[in-house]
């Protein structure tokens, strides 16, 4: 009866098991209830369920045989692909491979895998199509050149019928907000549609109001309108810009076209055109650098509203106004694939296990909170100030502001505050000397009529402090500040036991989303915000690490794509705004390396096809640039930027970046099968590393160039560049260099590359009290200062002494991030094929004694953690995903030691003997195999299927 009843809970347990967090072209559809895709080929992925035996236990070693996948057009149940049982262990990125997909049509997708013990249940998802062709298209592009129209309705009357489907589809430049009957459409996205160069690729958005229009026959439509960057005043033109892309922006416009399907089957389009009526709305001024001002006394009540009559405003018609895209040039409208901006808890999806809220011992907001920020502190300094605790990048809400008619009230921003006596300043108040020339002030005039709320539109400040002045009766309680970003899921989670790197990782988290706002910025605060591609570049690998972007950085490829000139160049900023073209090489990189990143991340090779060619002229572009001067005066402009002594700029540092860009695209080569480009770069590369060692290498010193760390560093960090024969003195020239000096002495280009480079050359324990370094220069010192402790990562080493404008959130420096992940916790992605699970140990335990990590990849959840016990054992237990393997190795604990035991849940499975050193495991444990020693590293390492071990690990 016993063994009956195990049966029977096993077999619940397995006929219960579904695909988990299903993904259509990224979008993981249980954060996403409204996929909507523009490509008539899409691919699909999902996890394989964890499974657990009857005592609770996860089974190990589960493995997909086969999948089915079933897409049905649900308008008339029709199917439009059905796979069948296809014999494959993949569950990522299968291609649709029906019949074409239409435009703006409702679909399912029904999907089971089977694996060597069962088959899963099915399950069902949904996802509908953009509009696929410019001929879908009805509306006109409507605003006004005249008036600052910035309100725009009509009013809809539908058939006295169901209907089936209702979809919108909508562009607003500089950014819009769609309301229904009074009441904003999706309230918590904002700042929309993502900026691009809108001449090439201008993005529209879509909704589905099925449930609202089938509530009533008539109702409102309003649309509001900001400036956003359609703007000339934001809109600054760098050297060398293309003729093309200089023309004025102009006035808000907006296309829209609503879709209505009637269940008898016809169908009615209502669209933007000059029948439209349109004001200037409450909202008077509005600017991304300068911020916003608002008159409460223009509010009209439901102005969306269908039944709505305004006795005073003039309303107009709207004109037709040119579309933005430059058509004949080859332009388009495209649907944002990637999330919109947005605010409060739908920003921000959890996907991690552990850590809600902050580490014991970090400092500043927690992400996990929902995104909603108060203040944490109130003084009157010239007005009120009030202290939120975390540099963010955002604004602020006031509520129950009660004050007589026409009450002007004013907010400034700030990430810094003065504090009195302190570096001889004899007053207290905000910093505003790094927001450059620009004000960052939202303003709002009170209408008078009792418990009013202000909210500013269209813009986004980067501050930690808020000035109210004009109103002193505020208090902390009237006050929430929005925490803004585009949208994504927090799939990393990275805590130690030291208190030092675990603010690290806070500063990294907070300011990368503070520059994500729908492209990749430097900084929120100030005149820049551009979208830098040496910044994006140099964070991209931390950044898939911690979070779900990548649609966010598919689209910014799509941006470089857009710019890049027929010679191959790409430009320093997408949209092209200031900087050079060609791109400095070390900013040009980020098109190479971004895309080889979200391959490593994702295992997703098209990635890789669509972007190749591209990548290729731009190697090409390069290597023209090199025939033209070699590489003893290869071109750059920014260097390795923000160094500590701002000297270590030679053309060495732009030649690292071209000989890796030329190594990556070898490796792409390869994953495409590309033969002819993997003969021909191959030997190009070979060519260039030899020229690269006899220019750099300073004969008399026995270093590149003039021994300083950055020089070094990148020599060393390139493949086959360094000869073996000097590899040594050079490598040792660079750790006497670090040791001597104390500290770190490069930029944001040579850091990227230290930490790995001393963890793989042994020298992890250096590496790590560099990380941990708390005094000047170092990523501490931007938490252990007198001024102020950061919350957020800084644009410079030095970013506060007296006068300092640079920014106290930027993310370029946050490439330590990727370390922390695959060096310190050891996971190695490795395009989701066997990943490697290798965490790098100090010899002196006292440095590191604990690490806890998490990354949620598309498969599945990887999870690692380890603990030194002892001087002379590790713990380590993993989790790995279902349908996975992983290769896990045991680092070193004691210079030129030996492993001398492996446990396995409590088992002995290998010892060293004492009359034989064979390296076989003493007896099987399910899901370990393939054991091997390392002796020239002193490593161990096993070969582990999908489940959870605990392994420990004894040295001599």
């Amino acid at each position: 009866m016993l063994v009956y009843s195990l049966y029977f809970i096993f077999l619940l347990v397995v006929e219960s098991v579904t695909s988990q967090h299903v993904r259509i072209q990224h979008m993981d559809v249980d954060t996403h209830h409204d996929v909507v895709i523009d490509t008539q080929t899409p691919h699909f992925s999902w996890q394989l369920a964890q499974e657990y035996d009857s005592n609770g236990y996860l089974i190990k070693d589960i493995k997909q045989i086969a999948y089915h996948i079933i897409v049905t057009k649900v308008i008339n149940n029709e199917v439009v692909w059905n796979s069948g049982y296809v014999s494959s262990s993949s569950s990522t990125h299968i291609f649709y491979k029906g019949v074409p997909l239409i435009s703006d049509t409702r679909y399912t997708v029904t999907i089971k895998y089977y694996t060597t013990q069962h088959q899963s249940q099915w399950y069902i998802a949904h996802f509908r199509t953009a509009l696929f062709s410019l001929t879908d298209w009805a509306g006109q592009w409507i605003g006004s050149n005249n008036i600052n129209m910035n309100q725009l309705r009509t009013v809809v009357t539908m058939k006295l019928t169901r209907i089936q489907s209702a979809t919108v589809f909508i562009s607003g430049i500089g950014y819009y907000q769609l309301y229904i009957e009074g009441q904003q459409i999706d309230k918590t996205r904002r700042l929309d549609v993502g900026w691009t160069t809108y001449q090439q690729r201008t993005l529209y958005s879509s909704y589905d109001l099925t449930e609202i229009f089938n509530t009533t026959n008539q109702l409102g439509i309003g649309i509001m309108l900001g400036q956003g960057w359609y703007n000339r005043q934001q809109w600054i033109i760098g050297p060398g810009a293309r003729p093309d892309l200089s023309e004025q922006y102009g006035s808000p416009r907006v296309l829209m076209q609503l879709n209505i399907v009637y269940i008898d089957g016809t169908n009615q389009s209502i669209v933007t055109d000059s029948s439209w009526l349109g004001r200037e709305g409450e909202h008077r001024y509005d600017s991304v650098y300068m911020g916003t001002t608002m008159d409460l006394r223009a509010v009209r009540s439901c102005w969306s509203c269908a039944k709505f009559i305004d006795p005073y405003s003039l309303w107009i018609n709207a004109s037709v106004l040119p579309s933005p895209v430059n058509f004949t040039a080859g332009g388009q409208l495209s649907l944002q694939t990637m999330d919109p901006i947005r605010i409060g808890p739908d920003a921000l999806h959890i996907a991690t296990s552990g850590n809600k809220g902050n580490v014991d011992g970090v400092q500043g907001g927690s992400l996990t909170d929902g995104g909603i920020l108060k203040p944490i502190s109130q003084d009157e300094v010239n007005g009120q100030v009030f202290d939120l605790g975390q540099n963010f990048a955002g604004w602020c809400k006031l509520s129950s502001l009660n004050a007589p008619k026409s009450t002007i009230i004013q907010l400034r921003y700030a990430e810094l505050r003065y504090s009195r006596g302190q570096n001889g300043i004899d007053f207290a108040g905000l910093y505003y000397e790094n927001l450059a020339n620009i004000a960052v002030m939202d303003t709002v005039i009170l209408n008078g009529t009792g418990n009013e709320t202000f909210e500013p539109l269209f813009t986004y400040h980067g501050f930690r402090y808020l000035l109210v002045n004009g109103y002193d009766n505020i208090n902390k309680d009237n006050i929430e500040c929005y925490n803004a970003h585009s949208e994504t899921t927090l799939i990393g989670n990275f805590s130690s036991s030291s208190d030092v790197l675990n603010q690290i990782q806070h500063n990294i988290l907070w300011s990368q989303l503070s520059n994500s706002m729908s492209i990749p910025t430097d900084c929120p605060q100030r005149n820049e915000r551009r979208g830098w591609l040496g910044d994006a570049g140099l964070s991209i690998d931390e950044t898939l690490f911690n979070f779900d972007y990548v649609n966010f950085y598919l689209n910014f490829l799509t941006m470089i794509s857009d710019n890049q000139l027929p010679d191959g160049s790409v430009s320093d900023t997408v949209p092209f705004t200031v900087g050079f073209s060609p791109a400095d090489p070390n900013w040009g990189t980020a098109y190479v390396t971004i895309t080889w990143y979200l391959y490593e991340h994702t295992g997703d090779i098209s990635i890789i096809e669509k972007y190749y060619n591209g990548i290729q002229a731009w190697i090409d572009c390069l290597t023209n640039q090199h025939q033209k001067t070699g590489l003893a005066k290869m071109y750059f402009y920014w260097g390795d930027w923000a160094t500590v002594d701002r000297t270590a700029n030679t053309s060495l540092t732009s030649s690292y970046a071209y000989l890796r860009d030329v190594h990556t695209f070898i490796n792409m080569s390869r994953l495409l099968n590309h033969t002819e480009n993997v003969q021909k770069y191959t030997k190009l590369y070979q060519e260039l590393a030899n020229e690269f060692h006899n220019v750099f290498y300073n004969t008399h010193l026995n270093v590149y160039v003039d021994g300083s760390q950055a020089m070094n560093i990148l020599a060393l960090a390139l493949p086959d560049v360094v000869p073996v024969s000097l590899r040594t003195n050079v490598l040792n020239s660079l750790i006497n260099n670090i040791v001597t000096t104390g500290h770190f002495t490069g930029g944001i280009v040579s850091v990227a590359p230290l930490y790995p480079l001393l963890s793989i050359e042994g020298h992890h324990d250096l590496a790590l009290k560099l990380a941990q370094s708390i005094s000047y220069p170092s990523y501490g010192y931007m938490f252990h200062n007198d001024i102020q402790n950061a919350t957020t990562t800084w644009e410079l080493w030095n970013t506060l002494p007296q006068g300092a404008t640079a920014s106290l959130n930027h993310h370029m420096f946050n490439s330590i991030g990727a370390w922390f992940y695959r060096y310190l916790a050891g996971i190695e992605l490795n395009g989701l094929q066997t990943i490697t699970i290798y965490p790098r140990m100090s010899y002196d335990a006292d440095l590191l004694s604990y690490v806890k990590a998490e990354v949620v990849a598309i498969k599945g959840s990887i999870r690692v953690e380890w603990s030194r016990t002892s001087v002379n054992t590790v713990n380590l237990s993993i989790v790995i995903p279902t349908n996975m393997d992983a290769i896990v190795t045991f680092d070193s604990l004691i210079k030129n030691g030996q492993c001398v035991k492996l446990m396995c849940d409590n088992e002995i499975i290998w010892m060293r003997g004492e009359m034989s050193d064979e390296i076989k495991l003493l007896r099987d444990i399910n899901g370990v195999n393939d054991l091997s020693e390392n002796k020239l590293r002193s490593t161990m390492s096993v070969r582990v299927a999908s489940g959870e071990y605990t392994f420990v690990a004894y040295w001599k």
